[in-house]
């Protein structure tokens, strides 16, 4: 299990189309955290790799012409992005194990501390020596996985 690290916040520019904080897995995990919790699904976007940046906009594309083709039906996209394996009534979400390949996100829908659950955050090195999202792996056994999600929906008709 990844042990939890101290923050470290560098200057990163150039990830996206604004600048936006590099910082080690601990760091990251408290942004996404919270950009989860305010359902502000830029700010969750800013914090992953180009790569996952690029699949999200054909996600968008595809759901542009779906809704242009179908206006009477839910899009693709009807729902957001899935950020988190449980979407729906969000009250918390901290970091529970962090190291420099992923973090551990623990949430909860409410007070009963039996209903939370667990997904997990991929890592990979960033510029300037910080960190950012490559996936999401969710719960219950960390198999299925974000990128799977936006492929799928990107191809659902």
């Amino acid at each position: 299990m990844w042990g939890f690290r101290p923050m470290s916040v560098l200057v990163l520019a150039g990830v996206t189309g604004s600048a936006a904080l590099a910082q080690d897995a601990a760091g990251l995990a408290l942004r996404f955290c919270d950009a989860v919790r305010q359902s502000s699904e830029p700010a969750a976007e800013a914090l992953m790799t180009p790569d996952l940046q690029d699949a999200i906009a054909r996600l968008r594309a595809a759901d542009a012409d779906y809704r242009r083709a179908h206006p009477e039906e839910k899009p693709p996209l009807g729902d957001g992005l899935r950020l988190t394996a449980f979407p729906d009534g969000l009250e918390s979400c901290r970091p529970e194990a962090a190291g420099p390949s992923g973090v551990d996100l623990v949430y909860a829908p409410g007070s009963d501390p039996a209903a939370t659950w667990r997904d997990r955050l991929v890592l990979v090195p960033g510029p300037e020596g910080g960190v950012l999202i490559a996936d999401i792996l969710y719960s219950p056994d960390f198999a299925t996985r974000f990128s799977d999600w936006l492929s799928d929906a990107a191809a659902w008709k």
